[in-house]
């Protein structure tokens, strides 16, 4: 950000600027974190401050768009336009002396320090990128569940590394007795109950009854693991215990949850004009240009139903 408005500044000033017309020279913070405030429920508001110099640049603008939430769940890179209007802006400011984040994520600031110079742009547009990786945390890595991210096991169009459930049997894959050693699922401690050779997570017919995983639900509530009809092995359920052939007809699969992991959001500006306190035009520029990358944002979370 330095360099692009240094050159600004001097070439504005080649046509019309006189000795001591220019008060803000550089605008320094290409090597500072961007931080955000989370308390405004209807704000956002993006900041960056240099303590060497006593400064600050904050970006807030209100949209509607869920910016940090999990997109549609198909395309974890978005783009969000932001046009600036009434009561957003980027704004410059100096201080008498050093500021903190309070500053920026109080309802009203407090009195000091004092502003000693402010650039404002009420006009250009932003861009909000927001980027992360698409999980289902059922406790396989996806490079070890499907290396091609094409598997859907039980075809309900969800691929095995986002599938909150891969076989489809209303059992949740980090429910099945996965377990991974050295990178790679440990064959044999892995669960197979039927021992079939397809571990139970892939398996429709955990117990090799011919009765349906998803169908050995009496109470019907979509969760086979929760029902137990057998009084002498009360320790076993339905689903794994080949004694009990009971069946109901499920049609409906599970509500289904993955998430948006390692987010970042990335903000870019374009066609700032900057005005100081007397309203005069000072900075205007109309390329694209990083504002900041904001890391650390916690994961995001989607939830689907499946057509069964």
């Amino acid at each position: 950000m330095k360099k692009f408005l240094i050159a600004i500044i001097a070439i504005s000033c080649l046509a019309s600027c006189d000795d001591g017309d220019i008060i803000v020279t550089s605008f320094d913070f290409e090597e500072q974190t961007l931080e955000q405030c989370t308390n405004f429920e209807s704000q956002f508001v993006f900041f960056k401050i240099n303590p060497d110099n006593n400064e600050s640049i904050a970006l807030s603008f209100s949209t509607t768009q869920d910016i940090f939430g999990a997109g549609d769940g198909e395309n974890a890179r978005r783009e969000t336009p932001i046009p600036l209007s009434t009561g957003d802006n980027v704004i410059y400011r100096r201080f008498d002396s050093s500021v903190t984040s309070d500053y920026f994520c109080n309802a009203i600031p407090p009195a000091t320090p004092i502003v000693v110079e402010e650039f404002i742009s009420a006009d250009g547009d932003i861009t909000v990128i927001t980027d992360g990786t698409y999980a289902d945390s059922d406790g396989i890595p996806s490079d070890i569940e499907d290396p091609t991210g094409e598997v859907d096991t039980d075809g309900d169009g969800i691929p095995n590394i986002l599938d909150f459930d891969d076989d489809g049997d209303n059992v949740p894959t980090a429910q099945e007795g996965v377990v991974i050693t050295d990178g790679a699922i440990n064959e044999e401690l892995t669960r197979d109950t039927d021992g079939d050779g397809t571990f139970d997570y892939l398996d429709n017919d955990d117990d090799n009854d011919g009765v349906l995983t998803i169908n050995e639900d009496p109470n019907m509530d979509l969760d086979p693991s929760n029902d137990n009809s057998d009084p002498d092995n009360e320790s076993l359920d339905d689903y794994l215990n080949p004694a009990v052939t009971g069946t109901v007809n499920t049609e409906l699969f599970r509500e289904h949850v993955y998430f948006l992991n390692d987010i970042e959001i990335i903000i870019n500006t374009q066609n700032l004009d900057f005005r100081n306190q007397n309203g005069e035009e000072v900075i205007r520029d109309i390329r694209s240009l990083l504002f900041g990358v904001l890391t650390g944002v916690p994961d995001a979370e989607f939830t689907t139903t499946p057509t069964f």
